[in-house]
């Protein structure tokens, strides 16, 4: 809720009355909210697999699917696609990626087009 009333106040995303009334039919988290989780597990993701992820350079495509509810996990498949030569932070190299955002239930409620900074060196896995 901290996210939702400082960046996303709708009344679904507050007021647990309100949103079950609304559309979505109870309290659910702000899409935004689940698009920076979804960046923050890419991030995590990437490094433990080999790919020293610097930052996302861009966003082209994101859909949420359907709400996530309170107390609702989310998880991430990324599919890479080919590597790009060039990239505007020096010392990296751009990575084209798809990313789809599960709930606990195994369904999607968000899917995100991207390009990922990828370090040329292997950098440390200890990040703030």
């Amino acid at each position: 809720m901290a996210f939702a009333s400082r960046f996303d106040p709708q009344p679904y995303h507050l007021d647990a009355e309100a949103a079950e009334r609304s559309i979505f039919g109870g309290l659910c988290a702000s899409g935004w909210h689940i698009a920076a989780l979804a960046t923050r597990l890419v991030s995590e993701t990437l490094l433990q697999n080999g790919h020293p992820f610097v930052e996302m350079i861009s966003v082209s495509q994101l859909k949420w699917s359907r709400p996530t509810f309170v107390n609702e996990q989310i998880s991430v498949r990324i599919a890479l696609d080919a590597p790009l030569s060039e990239s505007p932070i020096p010392g990296t190299r751009g990575q084209r990626l798809q990313v789809d955002v599960f709930n606990g239930d195994g369904a999607v409620v968000a899917t995100m087009s991207a390009t990922a900074a990828i370090s040329a060196e292997p950098v440390s896995e200890a990040r703030p």
